[in-house]
């Protein structure tokens, strides 16, 4: 029973111990000058770190070694967890410091990337040729090793970017207003280029946009560029004036497949369950204005022809739909706007932190007011969800 018993306490001992990660930046310093950064969050706790000095977060589980610290690489950093998610980022060090304005020298550069997992080798990235001060490289998910590569440069670090697409097509929208005001009440504004993008340089704080082109329903968003001065992102459907009920789902650039579901009576007798594997006309109207399994969105569903009961709204995490702990349709970013009368009638974030594939947004009564819910749980198979 002795021997038992110690092997039982040596292997709970073995479960509890953490995964160490260890994340080398190396690159060629003739051509340029790169600074690793570090963001993530375990549970509710957020921190980050720089690569250019020793320093420790989230008690002793973030850990930057400080550049020349390390015959490794020139920037060392480690996580000490088995849990949390952790994005690593590429800075030219004098981006903000309006020094350099070359965006090619990241890119030439050549920075490598190294990550270990308990002292094994899971990726070498070797970072591709881009234009920018800033570039997101990869993020990790502590609880399972996965390293999701996602290279994509920014032309600074203090910048909030947007991305204004038609609701119904998908198309991108040229000449949108956008207006951003910030805690002192004072406001600037640009348009969208052709590409429906736009750009504002901030500071950290808490800013406000406002949204509006002629014949389309004007909308806003709230985006805070936090201490850790990376670029924050946003993506806007705004959609055509239209007085029935139209949905409007929007996520970041992970997962790259969610699925929006709507359930409730068909006019003609009985009741519908759409989503992408289930179009169908109902009253010569397919209520499925645009399916996206690319990532952003959006994903649109419109009750053209509104009956008497009651509808159901979801939305499905099908790159994960199989996994019953993942927190990513979470951590997605997912937002759902809700239209109608000309006007947007209700709004809503997807909630952080929680395990599951389905997330439960919102129902429509008889009376034709909106119900929130707000709830994520595991569907094992999506034909479930009602």
């Amino acid at each position: 029973m002795k021997l038992k018993f110690i092997i039982f306490l040596i292997l709970i001992n073995s479960f509890l111990l953490a995964t160490e990660y260890q994340i080398n930046l190396s690159w060629d310093e003739f051509e340029g000058e790169c600074n690793g950064f570090i963001s993530g969050s375990i549970g509710e706790e957020h921190a980050f770190l720089s690569g250019g000095g020793a320093a420790e977060a989230l008690d002793g589980k973030l850990i930057s070694v400080g550049e020349g610290m390390s015959t490794d690489a020139q920037q060392v950093f480690k996580i000490n967890s088995n849990d949390g998610f952790f994005t690593f980022w590429i800075k030219d060090k004098f981006a903000d410091d309006d020094m350099n304005s070359d965006p090619n020298l990241i890119s030439m550069s050549k920075p490598m990337i190294s990550v270990f997992k308990d002292g094994e080798l899971i990726d070498l990235i070797k970072v591709l040729q881009g234009a920018g001060l800033a570039c997101k490289v990869f993020t990790l998910d502590a609880s399972t090793g996965e390293v999701d590569r996602e290279i994509k440069y920014y032309p600074k670090s203090r910048i909030i970017v947007g991305s204004i697409v038609d609701a119904v097509t998908g198309d991108p929208l040229r000449d949108v207003k956008v207006s951003i005001t910030d805690y002192m009440k004072q406001a600037r504004q640009t348009i969208t280029d052709e590409t429906g993008i736009f750009v504002f340089e901030v500071e950290i704080g808490q800013y406000k946009l406002d949204i509006s082109k002629e014949e389309y329903i004007g909308t806003f968003a709230n985006v805070r560029m936090g201490a850790d001065e990376t670029p924050r992102e946003i993506v806007c459907a705004l959609s055509p004036e239209i007085k029935e009920f139209r949905i409007v789902l929007t996520w970041g650039s992970r997962p790259r497949d969610l699925d929006a579901h709507l359930s409730g009576p068909n006019p003609d007798g009985g009741d519908f369950h759409i989503w992408y594997r289930n179009r169908y006309p109902i009253d010569g109207k397919d209520f499925l204005d645009r399916d996206d399994m690319d990532k952003y969105g959006p994903e649109t569903v419109t009750i053209y022809k509104p009956a008497v009961g009651n509808y159901k709204y979801s939305v499905h995490d099908y790159s994960n739909k199989k996994s019953k702990r993942s927190k990513k349709l979470s951590r997605s970013n997912a937002q759902v706007f809700v239209y109608g009368q000309n006007k947007l009638l209700a709004s809503f974030k997807v909630p952080h932190n929680f395990r599951g594939n389905c997330w439960h947004v919102f129902e429509i009564n008889e009376k034709h007011a909106i119900i929130p819910i707000n709830k994520i749980k595991y569907v094992k198979d999506a034909v479930s969800i009602h």
